[in-house]
C-alpha cells in the first residue's frame, strides 16, 4: 500500500482497484467524458438526451463535485470530494459514491441500457431483474428505458437483502460492518418513485438464499447479477438461468473486480456446457447472450459447491442508526484535537506536580528566569 494513500480512502480504493489490473487502468484512461446528448424536436432525440441525463443523474456527475466514500484501514469509512480529473473514477464505476444511487459507472449504465433495448426490439420474451440492487440506479435504468419504449407490460424485479451482506467468517472479505453498504427497502422504493420509475416495478427483500428460489419459474430477458461473493452468485444463476430466454442477457456486475464471483460464473457455464462467449464491457462486468433454447438442468441447493471462505449462513446484521460518513478533513481535524488533548493533559499533570513541591516551582521559577 501506497503510504501516502494510508489516510486518504479513496486513495487507497483505488489503488486496491488498480493494483495488478491492467483492464482497470485501461478502462480509467478509456471511460468517456460525463456528458449527455442535447436534446432535439425528434422522439428518438428527446428519449436519449433523457437517458443520458439519468445516468449522469444516478451517478451523481451531473454537477462539477462529487462526493466519494472509501474504506479505512482499521474498518469504517470515510468520505471526501471528487472533482476535475477524478470524476473519471466515479464515471468508470471504481469508487463508492456517497449520494449517487449506483456505483456501475457510465460504461455498464450504457450496455446496461443497450441490452435492455435489444431485447424489446428482437422481442425477447420475459421481464428484467437485478439480484443485488443497493440504492437501485441501475434498476431505475432498466425501467426508464423500458417506459421511454413504451414497453409498459414487463416488469422490473428487485432482489436485495435491503440490510447490506450476511456476517462472513473470513474477516477480509467481511462487508458486512459497512452500514453505508445497507440500503432499507423504503428507502430504495422511495428513489424509484423520486424519478417517476415506480410503475412495473416488483421488489423482492431478503438473502437470495430465502428470496430466488421463489423466483424459479419466472422468464427473463435480462438477468443483472450484483451479489458479490460466490454463494449469492451461484445461487442467482441456479434460480434465474434457466428461465432466461434464448436472446437474453446475463450480465455479471463483479466478473472481474471479486475473483470469487468470477469463479462461481466460470463453474456455472461449465457445469451446465454454457458456451456461448463472455463478452467484456468494461473492467469488471461480463456478460452473454443466451443462444441455446436447451433447458438447464440447476442443481439442487445442496449441491451448490462451496466457495471455501468460511462463509457464515446469512443472516440479517443489526446495523446502527444514525449514523453519517466523515469527511478525510473531519478525521484529520478529530486526529489532531486528541493530540492537542494529550498535550494538555500532560502540560496539567506537570502543573499538578509542580505545585504539590515547593522545591520544584522554586527550581521552575529559576529556570524560566534564566532564561528570561
Amino acid at each position: 500500500m501506497n503510504e501516502e494513500n494510508s489516510g486518504d480512502p479513496i486513495g487507497r480504493l483505488q489503488e486496491l482497484v488498480l493494483q495488478g489490473r491492467p483492464a482497470a487502468r485501461a478502462s480509467l484512461s478509456a471511460v468517456r467524458d460525463a456528458r449527455a446528448a442535447g436534446p432535439g424536436p425528434e422522439t428518438e432525440a428527446l428519449r436519449t438526451a433523457y437517458l443520458d441525463l439519468l445516468k449522469l443523474c444516478l451517478c451523481d456527475l451531473a454537477a462539477t463535485t462529487t462526493m466519494s466514500v472509501g474504506p479505512l484501514p482499521g474498518g469504517g469509512a470515510a468520505s471526501r470530494v471528487l472533482s476535475g480529473d477524478q470524476l473519471r473514477l466515479r464515471a468508470a464505476g471504481m469508487d463508492w459514491p456517497l449520494q449517487g444511487l449506483t456505483m456501475t459507472g457510465l460504461p455498464r449504465l450504457d450496455d446496461l441500457q443497450s441490452c435492455v433495448e435489444a431485447v424489446v426490439r428482437d422481442g425477447v420474451e420475459g421481464d428484467l431483474i437485478e439480484a443485488g440492487a443497493w440504492r437501485g440506479g441501475a434498476s431505475i435504468l432498466m425501467r426508464a428505458t423500458l417506459d421511454g419504449l413504451g414497453a409498459a407490460d414487463r416488469t422490473v424485479w428487485v432482489a436485495d437483502s435491503f440490510a447490506g451482506f450476511p456476517k462472513a467468517q473470513a474477516e477480509d472479505k467481511d462487508l458486512s460492518g459497512h452500514d453505508f453498504l445497507a440500503v432499507p427497502l423504503e428507502e430504495v422504493k422511495g428513489n424509484f418513485a423520486r424519478f417517476g420509475c415506480e410503475q412495473g416495478v416488483r421488489f423482492v427483500p431478503g438473502f437470495f438464499e430465502e428470496t430466488l428460489p421463489g423466483l424459479s419459474d419466472g422468464r427473463w430477458a435480462v438477468v443483472r447479477l450484483d451479489g458479490d461473493t460466490y454463494e449469492a452468485t451461484w445461487t442467482a444463476l441456479q434460480f434465474l438461468y434457466p428461465g432466461l430466454s434464448a436472446g437474453g442477457y446475463l450480465i455479471v456486475d463483479d466478473y472481474g473486480a471479486l475473483e470469487e464471483c468470477g469463479r462461481a460464473v466460470d463453474e456455472f457455464r461449465s457445469h451446465n456446457g454454457i458456451t456461448e462467449p463472455l463478452e467484456e464491457v468494461d473492467w469488471t462486468c461480463k456478460r452473454w447472450r443466451r443462444e441455446s433454447r436447451a433447458p438447464i438442468e440447476a442443481p439442487p441447493p445442496s449441491a451448490v459447491p462451496p466457495a471455501g471462505d468460511g462463509s457464515a449462513p446469512p443472516n440479517a446484521v443489526e446495523r446502527s442508526q444514525g449514523r453519517g460518513i466523515p469527511t478525510v478533513r473531519e478525521l484529520q481535524l478529530t486526529r489532531e484535537l486528541a493530540e492537542l488533548r494529550e498535550r494538555l493533559a500532560a502540560a496539567e499533570a506537570e502543573v499538578g506536580r509542580l505545585r504539590s513541591s515547593p522545591v520544584r516551582a522554586a527550581a521552575a521559577r529559576l529556570r524560566r528566569a534564566r532564561k528570561g
